[in-house]
């Protein structure tokens, strides 16, 4: 859950046709401008290159925080660098960000417009049409908005299952590499035949981690296909 998020707790997101060294620069650039201040501020400069955090209202605020975090996640996984980067390349996940931040942007100018109009005083009937009808666009472009979150935020948890199921497969196959050894010691030991079962048992139960394991690397790709532009 995204609490109170100050500008400085989200990502400037740049373009992804900027270069990196002029992304970095827009990053820097952008971080110094928002220290100390709260916002939201209409953002005039490089608005084709950069949204800055400043520019965005407290709920636009978190919807891209949630984003950055899903795509963090997802990238950051040894899972999408060995399996799922053929499927959704990360400059799509960046442009996804890139475009969720410009939309939040201009939901965000658009309720820095309306404010004046409610600020006025009682509004007449063909005025309070009007404005609903504004909200009620605004609403729609957030919905579809939060949805493309939510999409982010499903492949970032099935990569996070598929992440904990590689471990748990990697560390059952690593113990089951020593069978031998513990089967040599129940012989030498003339252990009953009971516990001879449950040590050769290792060697299912990493085949069962390893389907497991199987099972949620197909989830995650199927969610990575749907991001996939």
């Amino acid at each position: 859950m995204v609490g109170d998020v100050p500008a400085s707790s989200v990502e400037p997101v740049v373009n992804p046709s900027v270069r990196a060294a002029k992304g970095k620069r827009l990053i820097r650039m952008t971080k110094e401008q928002i220290a100390g201040r709260t916002g939201p501020v209409r953002q005039i400069r490089y608005r084709d290159q950069v949204v800055s955090p400043l520019a965005l209202e407290l709920d636009c605020r978190r919807l891209l925080l949630r984003a950055q975090r899903a795509i963090g996640t997802v990238v950051n996984s040894s899972v999408y660098a060995g399996d799922l980067r053929a499927i959704v390349a990360e400059a799509d996940l960046r442009q996804h960000e890139w475009d969720i931040a410009v939309a939040l942007r201009e939901i965000t100018e658009l309720l820095l417009d309306l404010l004046p109009d409610y600020a006025g005083g009682t509004a007449g009937p063909m005025t309070t049409a009007v404005l609903l009808s504004q909200n009620r666009a605004i609403s729609i472009a957030r919905d579809a908005i939060t949805a493309r979150v939510a999409a982010l935020e499903s492949l970032a948890a099935q990569v996070a299952a598929a992440e904990a199921a590689r471990r748990d497969w990697e560390t059952a196959h690593r113990m089951a590499a020593n069978n031998d050894k513990y089967l040599d010691l129940v012989a030498r030991t003339a252990a009953d035949q009971h516990a001879t079962v449950e040590i050769t048992g290792l060697a299912e139960q990493a085949a069962e981690a390893a389907q497991a394991f199987r099972e949620t690397l197909q989830q995650a790709t199927l969610a990575a296909q749907a991001l996939a532009l």
